[in-house]
């Protein structure tokens, strides 16, 4: 298991040095959009490669944001969403099952007895779908952070994945709308409007996530004090 902790993190750093390499002097959105356009916009081929960019971007812990910003340049606005949450669902569980398989044993027998590390576990076990969902959600913790910091700790492969699967539709419907307003001239990246729709989807979502918790905490009580009452002999 150390040799494989070892070449995880070999390919990490190869990665991480061909990507400041490649992006040296400019930034990855004005390069990959230089290159779309000398394409054919509707390359299937194309859609595919920046599949796998994401795939070995999330594993690597590499920005994905221009990846998913290319997708909805590239196609219609439903398509679009549905490849790009797709595609970072499986990108997103990889990473998951690579930091599980490599690092969380290692990880739990060095830190786990802190009490730090304990109070933590104790809070994503009591709120583990909710905590995925928000951290998600709010678009506001870089993704990275969230995609190896989750994996090392007790939460459940159900938990993460059902957390990840809501949380990732405020991130990816922002990304390709932003790529897909850009292809039809509506907004730029610069434009102050920009901002503007990122509140607003945010917001959004975070409103709704909020709500949905509170109501489910509500019955969760409701539900408590039932048994409470049928618990009490008459």
């Amino acid at each position: 298991m150390k040799q494989f902790r070892i070449i995880i993190i070999a390919f990490i750093l190869i990665t991480i040095g061909a990507f400041i390499f490649l992006t040296a002097g400019t930034d990855p959105e004005s390069l990959l959009f230089e290159r779309i356009l000398v394409m054919d916009r509707h390359n299937i081929y194309l859609v595919l490669l920046i599949c796998v960019f994401t795939l070995v971007s999330t594993i690597s812990g590499l920005p994905i944001f221009y990846l998913s910003l290319a997708i909805g340049f590239l196609l219609n606005f439903t398509p679009a969403l549905l490849i790009c949450w797709g595609v970072n669902i499986v990108a997103v569980m990889g990473a998951y099952y690579m930091v599980r398989l490599a690092f969380s044993s290692y990880f739990q027998e060095r830190y786990g007895k802190k009490k730090l590390i304990r109070r933590i576990n104790k809070r994503i076990q009591k709120y583990g779908l909710w905590t995925v969902v928000f951290s998600r959600g709010i678009y506001i913790i870089p993704t990275n952070i969230i995609n190896f910091s989750f994996p090392l700790s007790n939460i459940s492969t159900r938990t993460y994945f059902l957390g990840t699967v809501i949380g990732l539709i405020p991130e990816c419907l922002l990304n390709v709308l932003t790529g897909y307003l850009i292809k039809h001239e509506v907004i730029l990246l610069s434009a102050p409007e920009t901002r503007t729709w990122q509140a607003l989807v945010i917001g959004g979502f975070i409103v709704l996530f909020t709500l949905a918790f509170i109501l489910l905490r509500i019955r969760q009580n409701r539900r408590k004090k039932f048994r409470k009452l049928k618990a009490i002999p008459l």
